[in-house]
């Protein structure tokens, strides 16, 4: 039976909020663990970059850990995942998905290299305070124990009809789009997508963004080639990001006028993000993505994770 084990890589957050979650888990029948600087506090940051180096390489080389939760996002990530990345590929990768979302995007880009599957998903505050039938803390229990996971939206004016099955990639897009140029890319993850003759299909969400700046990022990712390169897209929550009336338009069409030109899918209004209804998505295995004029449909693989809860 494998444990997950709960890591601080970036931000702090308050040691009761993750004793709550990790005791919440148990309670569930899983194993448990939480790794030396979890609960920790250096500046903004839940320890030294040294120190969340090391507990993030210890998590995801330990054979007996199947899930590396994150506590929390914030920001961190980028000043030591190469540095992860060189310890875990140094001392051998387990094969763990880890779950987060946010500035968590950084590691799910790293899980893509080492060829691995991640969670976009809750972290420790919703696990410990989201009420018992919350759907995203459901559906999180359903992927930690190896089930698939089916979504059926109500229609959006802004989507595009069609199918296509792909493997699920992305998170947050000003951190995919501040990894450009940088070993953890997404047109990396897309490539290697494509040299193993799959397609890609792409989630974006983001945060306390002005309508401009998500229209300048969209617009990198299609100058770029990413949004040229992917089979469909999946438009997720755009939390505190209000629409700009000297744009001309709203700020999802600002995001379906950047896709105007490719004849894929599209699927606005999925509940992931920075929102409290935060969905979990399988990422770095196959979805397929159905899209018609009065749904859309979104179904994930289940991902064995062999932490086999008991009974509690």
């Amino acid at each position: 039976m494998k444990a997950i084990r709960i890591i601080a890589p970036a931000g702090a957050l308050d040691a009761a909020i993750v004793e709550q979650a990790a005791a919440r888990l148990r309670a569930k029948g899983f194993v448990v663990e939480l790794a030396p600087h979890t609960t920790g506090r250096w500046g903004r940051f839940a320890a030294t970059p040294e120190e969340r180096t090391t507990d993030a390489v210890a998590a995801l080389t330990d054979a007996e850990v199947g899930l590396v939760l994150c506590t929390r996002g914030g920001y961190g990530l980028q000043q030591i995942i190469d540095r992860i990345e060189q310890g875990v590929r140094s001392r051998g990768y387990n094969g763990a998905a880890v779950c987060g979302f946010s500035d968590v995007t950084e590691l799910h880009q790293l899980i893509a290299r080492l060829g691995g599957k991640s969670i976009h998903g809750i972290m420790c505050k919703p696990i410990a305070t989201l009420a018992n039938d919350a759907e995203p803390w459901l559906a999180l229990q359903r992927l930690m124990r190896g089930e698939g996971l089916n979504y059926e939206l109500a229609n959006h004016p802004l989507n595009r009809a069609g199918e296509v099955t792909g493997i699920l990639r992305g998170g947050n897009m000003a951190v995919l789009c501040g990894l450009s140029g940088t070993p953890y890319d997404i047109s990396r993850s897309i490539e290697q997508d494509t040299k193993q003759g799959k397609r890609t299909l792409l989630f974006i969400e983001d945060v306390g963004e002005h309508h401009y700046k998500i229209d300048r990022m969209m617009h990198q990712l299609r100058l770029s080639g990413v949004l040229a390169s992917i089979s469909g897209l999946i438009v997720g929550q755009f939390a505190d990001c209000s629409d700009d009336a000297e744009m001309k338009c709203t700020l999802l069409e600002s995001i379906a006028q950047a896709v105007w030109e490719y004849n894929y899918p599209v699927l606005f209004d999925f509940p992931a993000g920075h929102v409290a209804h935060n969905m979990p998505l399988l990422f770095g295995e196959e979805a397929t993505m159905t899209v018609t004029k009065k749904a859309g449909l979104l179904t994930c693989s289940a991902l064995p994770l062999g932490l086999e809860p008991r009974t509690p």
